[in-house]
């Protein structure tokens, strides 16, 4: 059986960006931008793998440690300390590769776009026709920045638009940067690659210097669109959103507005569950069957029960689960909390660190008071409770179940089960003279 390691070139500084920040830890669909190209070696089996990392790469080998901690034996890291082109970064993570036998994958950091489907079909060529190169081209409708490709057949050479002619440039189909090698071939023609004028190693110019055809899988130009600025990157992530949404649709999620619904990649949704225009879904959030969130809310690692109906514009934050058949409604804000079935928290209610029993209602306006700008404080509620509207509920506190609040109250003591409790000053009605 053939082996597979990958290559990842992670070391540009990003500085079109705008930010200090290395380009491939912005967020996109809820993952750092490497971690697509990661995630898609891991998915293909690619041992080991290599990041070949530069500009501060002490904070990308953090968010590694902090959400690949149990791939240690898998990746390895190199620093490219001199940004010599694609050449010397392959050159670079080569020698991790020392005593690897089979195929290398090359990827980038900033392309998230590619489909695993593509890649498995790269490879089987590459397989089949037994090449030194392999790899993936498209036709674009703009070529500027990208090297151009050159055929008699298969490919001749690629030229990058720094040295093209203009009837070179013309040329639509052009180089994703993607590349299988057979890991002989590379190790004993990655030395020979020149200082160019550009004072680059160009990893293209490998093609020069095999004997074997060069076949490529020609994909969709959205599926190599890199990220080098902001305006990228919102279009990458609306792609990928796309995307996901219209996975879930696919496996029986009403979504009634895609184009206005963001969805993590992380997000589980249940067949059956509905979401409203305006919604999104962040981190781990868990979303049961024929739950529905209405519109402009947002979740964040939240779990909802089955047949519950949340918001509109609810905001429910995370550590917080909802059991089934609840209804949370309009401007209610949940944090750290367990509801449980049946209970309502219709209107205008902040309910932080608290644990809900079934059949409750909340009361329009009633709060959790659950931080004394020390320590954060629970809020225990039984069954069958009910708040009166404009409740202020000041932790630590349990109100036990069957138990009655008055509208308006401010409760600092526990409250015995079945019990009416009443906590507010008394009217006075004086005369207008």
């Amino acid at each position: 059986m053939q082996t597979l390691a990958g290559i990842i070139l992670c070391a540009g500084k990003g500085s079109r960006m705008g930010a200090d920040c290395p380009k491939i830890l912005y967020k996109i669909a809820g993952k750092s931008l490497y971690s697509w190209s990661l995630d898609s070696a891991i998915a293909l089996k690619a041992h080991p793998i290599i990041l070949t990392l530069g500009h501060q790469y002490k904070l990308i080998k953090k968010d590694l440690d902090n959400n690949y901690r149990n791939r240690k034996n898998q990746i390895n890291i190199t620093i490219q300390k001199n940004q010599l082109g694609t050449g010397h970064a392959v050159g670079v993570a080569l020698k991790a590769l020392a005593n690897f036998d089979g195929t290398i994958l090359i990827l980038y950091g900033d392309t998230p776009l590619l489909k695993i489907e593509t890649l498995k079909s790269l490879i089987n060529l590459h397989r089949k026709l037994n090449s030194d190169i392999s790899m993936l081209t498209s036709h674009v409708s703009n070529p500027t920045g990208y090297g151009r490709i050159l055929r008699h057949g298969s490919i001749t050479s690629i030229v990058e638009e720094f040295h093209a002619t203009s009837e070179q440039k013309l040329i639509r189909e052009v180089n994703s940067g993607v590349y299988l090698f057979n890991s002989s071939f590379l190790k004993k023609n990655i030395h020979k690659l020149k200082v160019n004028a550009s004072n680059e190693i160009y990893l293209t110019d490998l093609i020069n210097l095999t004997s074997k055809p060069v076949e490529s899988i020609i994909v969709s130009e959205n599926e190599i669109l890199g990220v080098n600025n902001l305006i990228q990157l919102s279009n990458v992530e609306k792609i990928l959103c796309k995307r996901i949404n219209e996975y879930w649709m696919l496996n029986g999620v009403h979504i009634v507005d895609p184009e206005t619904t963001y969805i993590d990649f992380k997000v589980q949704i249940s067949k059956g569950a509905v979401l409203e225009p305006g919604v999104v879904l962040i981190g781990s959030c868990k979303i049961l069957p024929e739950a529905i969130i209405k519109s402009y809310s947002i979740l964040e690692d939240v779990t909802i029960g089955e047949n519950s109906h949340i918001g509109p514009f609810a905001n429910i934050r995370p550590k917080t689960i909802i059991g089934s058949k609840c209804k949370i409604g309009n401007f209610v804000e949940l944090k750290e909390s367990n509801v449980q079935k049946r209970t309502k928290i219709n209107h205008l209610s902040y309910v932080g660190n608290s644990s809900i029993g079934k059949f409750c209602n909340i009361g329009a306006g009633s709060i959790t008071c659950n931080y004394d700008s020390y320590h954060k404080y629970d809020t225990r509620i039984g069954n069958e409770v009910f708040v009166g509207s404009n409740t202020t509920l000041i932790a630590p506190l349990c109100v036990h179940s069957g138990s009655y609040i008055a509208a308006g109250s401010t409760i600092n003591n526990d409250i015995p089960k079945k019990t009416f409790a009443i906590g507010r000053s008394f009217q006075q009605n004086k005369q207008i003279k």
